[in-house]
């Protein structure tokens, strides 16, 4: 007996930060076993692509959206993920470049929506596992990059970022020494606007220093 090919599958985390809180992109599906539940957006991978080139075009068709940084973070092979076929597949994060817009995903979905990530349902296949790995993944990053400000729209005040970086590592930050660190590290610059606050004086505004993910010592 010939033993039967595994397809090549992607499937994506798209995160953004919001409230005070880590979300999660979630799609919601129309194909058997699995109607009416939610997954992370995935495809599988053609003949004529490379894994790059199916999470792109896996982004476009959750999103309707072009431009994101992605990031492969593992790949999982258990034998029954997938109850329809045997198929590998290699999860990515992605963080799109304007957090803040809107989402519109093509027809082989029914819908999309964002997520906290500690408030998802119970994902079809495999995917609260692979959730859990991509967000302990981020956690980890805050350590040594700035994938803090992926997570954040273009502007920004301190407080938020700071509650990116405290949710993500558990631990309360003092304020002064938290945005002594992230200006000695270059990490950001002031766009010289404030946003309005409530019994509060305008809290300034920031943007990353650089969009691309860098490695910086922040602990």
């Amino acid at each position: 007996m010939i033993p039967t090919k595994p397809y090549a599958a992607t499937d994506l985390g798209i995160f953004r930060f919001l409230d005070g809180k880590l979300l999660v992109y979630l799609v919601e599906l129309k194909i058997e076993p699995f109607v009416g539940r939610y997954s992370l957006p995935g495809t599988l991978v053609l003949e004529t692509e490379d894994l790059e080139a199916a999470v792109h075009r896996a982004y476009r068709e959750a999103t309707g959206r072009d431009s994101a940084y992605f990031e492969q973070v593992y790949t999982f092979s258990a034998i029954d993920r997938d109850p329809k076929r045997r198929t590998i597949s290699t999860a990515y994060m992605g963080f799109p470049n304007s957090p803040d817009e809107s989402f519109v995903p093509v027809d082989k979905y029914r819908n999309g929506d964002w997520f906290y990530v500690n408030d998802t349902p119970s994902l079809a296949y495999d995917h609260n596992e692979i959730l859990k790995v991509c967000t302990n993944r981020i956690a980890a990053k805050l350590n040594y990059t700035n994938i803090a400000l992926l997570l954040l729209p273009g502007e920004f005040t301190m407080a938020e970022l700071q509650s990116v970086y405290e949710q993500g590592l558990g631990e309360r930050l003092e304020t002064r020494s938290f945005s002594d660190k992230v200006r000695s590290l270059k990490m950001i610059e002031a766009t010289g606007g404030a946003r309005e606050e409530d019994n509060a004086p305008p809290a300034p505004l920031y943007r990353a220093a650089h969009r691309d993910l860098q490695e910086i010592p922040f602990i």
